[in-house]
């Protein structure tokens, strides 16, 4: 038997890919084994930033001789990078990932072959079969995003938006849950833009249907990243939903606002402004008082000044994220920000993410200390963790739960990173 590694970097909805692509390549009667032992190695790339980009292709080049099949986002965005690097792998794009059983068998001919590029019919991966996932189950709700974020290079790869049809989304979801799963993570690159591009349904009607069904199966339903600017229309009426089945959907909100300055989201072609990111937090606060504020931003945008930097500093004392994920602006090649002028200097972008990152510990543990004492409801996804209805990691001291349960416990203890409850 023919073996073959499959090798997942990046995002939630690149390892729900891989999941898919193992899937079928064990459809097609190959083994799945460790990448020592692998007659093809199938690389499943990301470009988010400069780092990840030098580790793809560093792995690249370590693979160098070995038949190689380079999927996900680095061929479709970079495909002649990959070409120079590894001249004799084969390309398979995020679009085209049904195909990758025809790229191992290429790669293991010696031969090599590219399926890259924009493609009509993508409602296939909302719900073609994937592997057995475990307790916690990745349904990406759409492919691609409306937005143009001038340092987006994701845009590239995913392009343009495609909602998943709601039918399937939702067969898909039934599968999941019958096979054991205790938590549906939906996601996608703006998860409030769902049906911007199909009439007659967005994502209130669709997270309904979602909350039903995992409801009745008693499992949480965990919401990923929206921009500010698609929920702001919706800001109320998903609060409502949150507040209403607070006992299914995780008490949590992904808001990646960027920046607090309404002149760099301008520069950045964010499509919202600074009030509206804040009128969105005000929606869900009203509704739900506590609950886990994520977002990110990006230090040192081309144009952003120190009143900018300060105005960021303003959005998040205002809202004290519990989790920020703060990093420096790097220059992704063909995206406009790379082009643009008044880039910022390293030094002052590691100065201010220096700053970001103290205070993102300070407002992480003060968010976690609140939550010492109460007692909270843990889905136990592993031996010996889960999250609490709020989607923090909280670790066992004492009993351990068996995976898979639900229990009620109390608080013992926090740190920035966790809470330590006792059952």
């Amino acid at each position: 038997m023919v073996q073959v590694s499959v090798e997942v970097y990046g995002c939630a909805a690149n390892r729900d890919d891989g999941r898919l692509v193992k899937a079928l390549l064990r459809r097609a009667g190959f083994e799945l084994v460790d990448p020592e032992e692998a007659d093809v190695v199938v690389l499943l790339t990301c470009i988010v930033r400069d780092s990840v980009d030098a580790r793809m292709v560093n792995r690249m080049v370590e693979l160098e001789g070995r038949p190689t099949v380079v999927a996900g986002c680095f061929p479709e965005a970079y495909p002649d990078r990959v070409r120079k690097i590894r001249p004799d792998a084969s390309l398979v794009g995020p679009r085209h990932l049904d195909r990758v059983v025809e790229a191992v068998r290429a790669a293991l001919r010696g031969d090599r072959v590219e399926f890259i590029g924009d493609r009509e019919g993508l409602d296939w991966k909302a719900d073609a079969p994937r592997v057995l996932p475990g307790l916690s189950a990745i349904v990406p709700i759409c492919e691609g995003c409306p937005n143009r974020c001038a340092y987006c290079a994701v845009k590239l790869a995913r392009g343009d938006l495609r909602s998943f049809p709601p039918e399937r989304l939702l067969r898909r979801v039934e599968r999941e849950l019958e096979r054991g799963a205790v938590e549906v993570h939906l996601t996608a690159q703006d998860t409030a833009a769902y049906g911007l591009d199909r009439s007659g349904v967005d994502l209130v009607d669709l997270l309904e249907e979602v909350v039903e069904r995992c409801s009745r199966h008693g499992a949480r339903v965990r919401l990923g990243m929206f921009n500010p600017g698609s929920a702001y229309p919706i800001a109320d009426e998903l609060a409502d939903l949150f507040a209403t089945w607070d006992d299914v959907l995780y008490r949590a909100v992904h808001m990646p606002v960027q920046s607090g300055d309404d002149e760099v989201l301008r520069r950045m072609n964010r499509n919202y402004t600074v009030e509206e990111a804040l009128e969105v937090h005000r929606a869900f606060k009203r509704r739900l008082g506590y609950f886990t504020f994520i977002t990110d931003v990006i230090v040192g945008f081309p144009g952003e000044t120190e009143e900018a930097f300060r105005n960021t500093l303003r959005f998040l004392e205002r809202t004290r994220p519990h989790i920020l994920h703060a990093a420096r602006f790097c220059r992704r090649p063909r995206t406009p920000a790379a082009e643009m002028r008044d880039q910022v200097p390293e030094r002052v972008k590691l100065r201010r993410s220096r700053i970001l990152h103290r205070k993102r510990l300070e407002w992480a543990r003060e968010a976690n200390r609140e939550l010492v004492g109460r007692r909270v409801e843990v889905t136990v996804l592993e031996k010996g963790w889960g999250r609490d209805e709020h989607a923090k990691k909280a670790v066992f001291r004492g009993e351990e739960p068996d995976p898979g349960s639900r229990v009620r416990c109390r608080v013992v203890d926090a740190c920035h990173s966790k809470l330590v409850v006792e059952a």
